[in-house]
């Protein structure tokens, strides 16, 4: 009996060990998530980056599958295929491309990726041809139920219904601020829909196929979001000391499919909210750039920090969300706070 009591005692003692263990290692876990969010949320200093409406191609953020790839489409060889229901095919040539209805439209691309004041977010001017034409030499006349799905040439594709494609904002895009698409943008052509994330919008495109399969990307199956409509984001840029002891603070908002409608400082972690100067250009899928003087209260004779939170609305009142959120997987949220010195 005294073999069994022995044994029965340590059997007891690894179990509560092990119960031990499991909750060191939950309490871990859980002060690492915790400590985590706090370091993404904090408020950093101000990065001090100039505020422009258009981006230089070579400052614009890219994300791709294959960091190297480099196509090998020549204007000559260049061919989008069209693949719709019932085996309808049709295909478009690059000199076709640019010899269609011709817009020039301001367009902002933001990555699902992207944190709260995060840098994949940049704005160009781009030349384009209104997608929905192109559809339709492949579409019938049922429709419902239809998606679109867009294919690289580096292996990237994603689909979205056939609406969002259809969209009067949805663009082949082919000139990047009057220039041709650079490789890394997706030369020859790459598409544009509305109010969504970068991942949705592929570049270097070589077929757009109509279906009724229930299509998941590239990104959506590595879980993230599937329609990724975009999340409302106002970030501060930089904050330049003035001679009269104020400081010029400015930014860019974006709003997704809606244009901004208004964009807000506080100094005081939300209880007061000032509007700030946006600029001249307020377009659906483009940023807007903004300013704001802000003079910091004299407390005392020596510098202090002081925390600068920005938000915006859009054109019809809807204002972004307060409540800080990851980027996956379907876009971060919350207020972009700053510190300045003063």
């Amino acid at each position: 009996m005294a073999l069994f009591d022995s044994l029965n005692q340590m059997n007891q003692s690894r179990k509560q060990t092990a119960r031990r263990r499991f909750l060191l290692g939950a309490l871990g876990a859980v002060g690492t998530y915790f400590g985590y969010r706090w370091w993404r949320d904090r408020p950093r200093p101000v990065m001090q980056r100039a505020t422009k409406f258009i981006t230089d191609p070579a400052e614009f953020y890219t994300i791709s599958i294959d960091l190297g790839f480099v196509t090998k489409a020549k204007p000559e060889t260049w061919r989008l295929e069209l693949a719709g229901p019932e085996e309808r095919r049709a295909e478009l040539r690059y000199d076709e491309l640019l010899a269609l209805d011709r817009r020039r439209i301001y367009k902002t691309l933001m990555c699902v990726g992207n944190e709260v004041g995060g840098p994949s977010l940049a704005n160009a001017e781009w030349t384009v041809t209104p997608l929905a034409p192109v559809l339709e030499r492949i579409l019938g006349a049922q429709r419902a139920g239809l998606r679109a799905v867009f294919y690289g040439l580096d292996g990237f594709y994603s689909s979205v219904p056939l609406a969002v494609a259809l969209h009067e904002h949805s663009f082949l895009a082919y000139e990047m601020n009057g220039a041709p698409l650079a490789n890394k943008h997706g030369y020859p052509a790459r598409v544009f829909l509305p109010n969504v994330y970068g991942m949705k919008q592929p570049r270097w495109l070589s077929k757009i196929e109509i279906t009724d399969r229930q299509v998941s990307g590239y990104w959506e199956k590595r879980g993230w979001c599937s329609e990724c409509p975009i999340k409302m984001t106002a970030r501060i840029d930089a904050a330049q000391f003035q001679p009269e002891g104020a400081f010029l603070v400015t930014g860019v908002a974006y709003c997704g499919g809606t244009a901004v409608g208004q964009v807000e400082l506080s100094a005081d972690d939300g209880k007061t909210w000032q509007a700030a100067q946006l600029g001249a250009e307020q377009f659906p899928n483009a940023w807007t750039t903004w300013s704001f003087r802000w003079t910091p209260p004299q407390t005392s004779n020596r510098k202090q920090e002081h925390v600068l939170i920005a938000r915006v609305s859009d054109v019809l009142g809807n204002r972004q969300e307060e409540a800080a959120s990851g980027s996956f997987p379907s876009g971060a949220t919350g207020w972009h706070r700053v510190i300045i010195t003063a």
